[in-house]
């Protein structure tokens, strides 16, 4: 019998051992990665509930009982939501938002499950708390994180008291951000929502970041930030800053944003340094001394270099502290001592009277040409004359409307204003007295004539659109004038229809000639659910106003939104959300029940409220007219004949197309 010989196959052998080998070593460095995964994870997941028991005993459950459904357009909390202990004798601070509706009743249960009555000591407007006080002692205050050991990228574990009442809620997520909000808050991605604001954000001691509040960059309203619920962006007020601030809250102070009244002619994360453009009348700012042109360069010791740093020096801040500014002023640097003011004397529009030339795209000009002087205004009495060009302000040069209407925030109604004008070939000097916004509309706006340009070799479409916004599901239509031209910037119209009925017909057979003959580019979004719009809505509306200046040239100073009925709340707080981006607010036969911010000097916004003269909601505009005046809102009121229900007129898309036609008016 012939024994097998291997001899000759040694390689081949070699080759078979050394895989098997290699598949042993694989598996077993597989099982110990998984078994050092699994070990990683069990410990992550001890960890989280470790700190979670921690800061459990500071934790409480608040419900309320009573008060308003409805705050502007949102619904308020009725079920329970959250608060955080922060003394041993019975405060507890929570999120203002929790009671925006003025509850009647406030219950508080602690983790040992005592229930005990709520009443409010103070509220912080500025960061959206609210103080409880309960009669209750020993009870156990949550520890703060020191502001210097909060690092980007570490765990943050956002709590409430909602669902179960023995164990908290819990969402893990990291810190994205630190000192945002114009140094106000803390960002995170972990979910926050209703049902943990007021609840703390905690690291893995279980000790306090923050407590979980909706904030938002761009809306100012009581309820803003909400419409961001458990989207990745959450906000935590520095429970630091809680305590620091705690002392004057339970001394029943109610705590506001503490304002300077300055402006300045940059915005944004890039601006630079700290030149003021506007000093409000009677503001802090004013009664120090401070100068349009000064430029601000430190704030209690330290420097300012750009306006960003100065906003994020200043947010913090409540009315009533007090800062030392360095001020540089031509060569010299001033000090100031400045208390900060709760609010503003509300702020008037200073009024030159004219309308001026729009510019083509790529073809800037040097100054601001004048292409209408209104009758019996400041620039007609003044001596303006149409085709004049403007060409700068009390010696500061102007080349844009913009530039033009920043150096005319330094001035007030009734102060002189010296205006270097060219005519022709002469250089013209003039001195203007400057009045106030009007809150009516020239009785006829001739519309601007179209230039004749070359034929373009490509643009984008035109006439009667309707299309679907990629990504975001948002059906919408559109009309684009025939005529337009794509170097000739549009006016942006959006077109916000009330609840069950787009009205999408009858506002294109009203509008359509408008368009043509005043440039108004008309966008009208649909509501997904036939109820009518909701918050969620203001995203993808937003992101379809930015599609529009993205494929159109659009004339920054003429963009609106048009609201009718219950379409009404939908413009405004797409308006608020976005102050930037919107110059005028249509309000056709309805009404936004949320509190307006204060008028801002630095963000115009226009107002038209519109009515019929049987409209049921006549009284309650009335109510608003006297409101939005009152806070010195550039506002036309117009009632017109016929009853809302048999639909909107012609005299109405006139009014409507005529106002909107004047948005750029200076």
């Amino acid at each position: 019998m012939q024994m097998p010989s291997y001899s000759r196959d040694i390689p081949g052998l070699q080759r078979h051992a050394a895989r098997a080998l290699c598949s042993l070593c694989v598996f077993l460095f597989t099982g110990l990665a998984a078994a050092q995964d699994e070990s990683l994870a069990a410990l992550e997941e001890r960890s989280f509930q470790q700190a979670v028991a921690a800061a459990d005993p500071s934790i409480v459950r608040i419900e309320t009982v009573g008060g308003m459904d409805l705050v502007g357009e949102v619904l308020t909390a009725t079920g329970p939501t959250t608060g955080v202990i922060v003394s041993e004798d019975g405060y507890i601070i929570t999120s203002r938002f929790n009671f925006v509706s003025h509850p009647a009743t406030v219950v508080v249960t602690v983790s040992d499950e005592r229930k005990f009555a709520a009443k409010i000591v103070a509220e912080d407007f500025s960061r959206m708390l609210t103080l409880l006080k309960i009669d209750a002692a020993e009870l156990k205050p949550l520890p703060a994180v020191t502001p210097d050991d909060v690092e980007v990228g570490q765990w943050a574990l956002a709590l409430g008291r909602t669902f179960d009442p023995l164990f908290p809620n819990m969402s893990v997520g990291i810190v994205s951000a630190v000192r945002r909000l114009s140094g106000r808050a803390t960002q995170t991605d972990a979910k926050v929502s209703p049902l943990n604001y007021g609840g703390p954000l905690i690291d893995l001691t279980g000790r306090g970041i923050g407590i979980l509040v909706p904030l938002s960059p761009q809306g100012k309203d009581e309820t803003a930030g909400v419409e961001w619920y458990d989207g990745g962006i959450g906000f935590a007020i520095p429970l630091h800053d809680v305590y620091a601030a705690l002392p004057r809250m339970q001394a029943g102070e109610s705590l506001h944003r503490g304002l300077l009244g300055i402006g300045f002619a940059e915005d944004g994360p890039l601006a630079g340094a700290a030149k003021i453009a506007t000093v409000r009348p009677e503001s802090p700012a004013d009664r120090a001394g401070i100068q349009v042109g000064d430029i601000v360069t430190q704030i209690d010791g330290v420097d300012v270099p750009r306006i960003p740093l100065l906003k994020r020096a200043l947010g913090p801040r409540y009315a009533g502290d007090t800062v030392a500014l360095k001020v540089k002023r031509g060569d010299q640097e001033l000090p100031f001592s400045i208390t900060l003011a709760a609010e503003l004397k509300a702020y008037s529009f200073p009024w030159l009277g004219i309308l001026p030339v729009r510019e083509l795209l790529n073809s800037p000009q040097p100054g601001v040409g004048v292409r209408v002087v209104i009758p019996e205004t400041p620039a007609a009495k003044g001596g303006l004359q149409t085709g004049d060009v403007i060409t700068s302000v009390k010696g500061e040069a102007v080349n844009s409307l913009a530039e033009l209407r920043n150096a005319l925030r330094a001035f007030e109604p009734n102060d002189d204003c010296e205006l270097n004008i060219q005519r022709g070939d002469a250089a013209v000097k003039i001195s203007v007295t400057l009045g106030t916004l009007p809150d009516q509309i020239p009785a006829e706006v001739r519309p601007v004539a179209t230039p004749r340009l070359p034929e373009a070799a490509t643009r984008p479409a035109v006439g009667r659109l309707s299309e679907t916004l990629a990504g975001r599901e948002l059906k919408y239509w559109a009309y684009v004038p025939e005529n337009s031209h794509p170097e000739v910037p549009l006016g942006l119209l959006l077109w916000l229809h009330p609840a069950g009925d787009s009205m999408e017909a009858e506002v294109f057979r009203l509008m359509r000639e408008h368009c043509d003959r005043r440039g108004i580019l008309l966008v009208g979004p649909q509501a997904g659910d036939i109820a009518g719009w909701t918050a969620d809505d203001l995203e993808p509306i937003l992101d379809l106003v930015k599609l529009i200046q993205e494929k159109y040239q659009i004339d920054p100073a003429r963009i609106a939104a048009c609201g009718h009925g219950d379409g009404v709340s939908i413009a405004t707080q797409l308006i608020l959300k976005d102050r930037e981006r919107f110059r005028g607010l249509v309000a056709s036969s309805g009404v936004y029940r949320g509190r307006m911010p204060d008028n801002d000097p630095d963000e115009r916004l226009e107002i038209l409220l519109t009515q019929f003269e049987l409209d049921g909601a006549a009284p309650i505009m009335g109510r608003l007219l006297a409101v939005l005046k009152q806070m010195k809102y550039p506002v036309v009121q117009q009632t017109l004949a016929g009853d809302e229900t048999a639909g909107l007129t012609a005299d109405w898309a006139e009014l409507v197309a005529r106002w909107f036609d004047v948005l750029d008016r200076t």
